[in-house]
């Protein structure tokens, strides 16, 4: 096995961890795994992670959505690869 093709099935292996394994956080509790996450960055610049939420419509037609759910062990990667650094400001 030639390390291209070894570092390919490294880099395949990892991400399919890291989905499988995924685990989805609210940013409390992100914030207590990553201490340089406060609250208050994440309400203001949290757009800029690939977060998501349940969304619904109840019975009598209204829309409602949960708090905003962030991927833990995608941040940590983020973070442990230095990737957090090219982090951009987007427009909503």
């Amino acid at each position: 096995m030639d390390k291209v093709l070894r570092a390919e099935i490294v880099s395949e292996v990892k991400r399919a961890m890291l989905t499988f394994n995924e685990k989805w956080v609210t940013a409390e509790v992100l914030c207590t795994h990553v201490g340089t996450l406060t609250p208050r960055f994440l309400q203001d610049h949290g757009h800029m992670f690939n977060r998501t939420r349940v969304e619904y419509k109840d019975k009598k037609g209204h829309q409602h959505a949960q708090a905003w759910l962030y991927p833990l062990h995608e941040i940590l990667e983020w973070i442990a690869s230095g990737k957090i650094k090219e982090l951009k400001e987007l427009s909503q």
